[in-house]
């Protein structure tokens, strides 16, 4: 499987991790002597599940090291456009060949080649058109307890979503409208609730959805089946959006060397 990787994030003044940046991506940020795209580069090319790998937001390695080569394209002004010109050159090296398509973030420098692996055998035998990542609250604070993610509440359950998921290839450009509501949406989950509907959104407000609630919801505006995974895996929801939670990363993952 091919994977696109979300890099193109460049926080501005005013933003929390806007002091660590001063201008460069976010992906850029340094985590003990490998930056966060590195490691999750690092953790893709240990998978062995995941073969062509291209960095959309960069346009290239900006002294960045790889154990293999990746392929980097410009940022394209925004999420979707960049998943969409990502996913493009991925088509374009085999016409017809990419059924499914791995799209992770730049920000979850915490993943491990096993974690990787464990996502996508979960999903198999690839029959629904998305696969998407929850992580409860009891998961990601028994890894990470100073971590104070937002958390989604659902129906017994407080949940965060995991940034990596598996889209049908041909539902990216198909459904391109859906997706730029939703990435504007994203950090808001009860705007995400409107898309779907007002029914959903009422039992949303009332914490009464269910995980069976959203892959209904989900099938019904994507006109396929989609599946959320349970992740146990802490590490693929965790995400670098505030300055703890970088210095928690940096205090808690190893230090690595540049590959030669």
């Amino acid at each position: 499987m091919d994977c696109v990787i979300a890099a193109g994030g460049h926080p501005q003044p005013g933003a929390p991790l806007y002091p660590y940046t001063q201008g460069k991506a976010k992906a850029q940020l340094d985590i003990n002597g490998r930056t966060m795209l590195e490691r999750v580069v690092d953790a893709l090319q240990d998978s062995t599940q995941v073969d062509k790998i291209v960095v959309v937001g960069l346009g290239s390695n900006q002294g960045m090291t790889f154990r293999r080569p990746v392929h980097h394209i410009p940022d394209q002004g925004g999420l979707i456009s960049n998943g969409l010109a990502g996913l493009d050159w991925l088509l374009a090296q085999q016409p017809g060949q990419q059924p499914h398509v791995l799209f992770c973030s730049a920000d979850i420098p915490a993943i491990t080649g096993a974690i990787v692996d464990d996502f996508i055998a979960r999903c198999q035998p690839l029959q629904h058109v998305m696969y998407y990542n929850m992580v409860t609250q009891e998961t990601i604070e028994a890894r990470y307890p100073q971590s104070r993610r937002t958390w989604v509440r659902l129906k017994g359950a407080r949940v965060a979503g995991g940034d990596m998921i598996i889209l049908r290839a041909d539902l990216a450009h198909s459904k391109r409208d859906l997706w730029e509501m939703l990435a504007q949406a994203r950090k808001h989950p009860w705007q995400i609730a409107r898309i779907v509907g007002l029914p959903f959104l009422l039992k949303f407000l009332l914490r009464q959805v269910t995980y069976a609630d959203i892959e209904t919801a989900a099938a019904r505006i994507l006109g396929g089946p989609a599946k959320i995974i349970l992740n146990p895996h802490a590490e693929i929801a965790m995400d670098v959006d505030k300055p703890h939670q970088l210095e928690l990363l940096r205090a808690t993952l190893p230090p690595l060397p540049a590959w030669a």
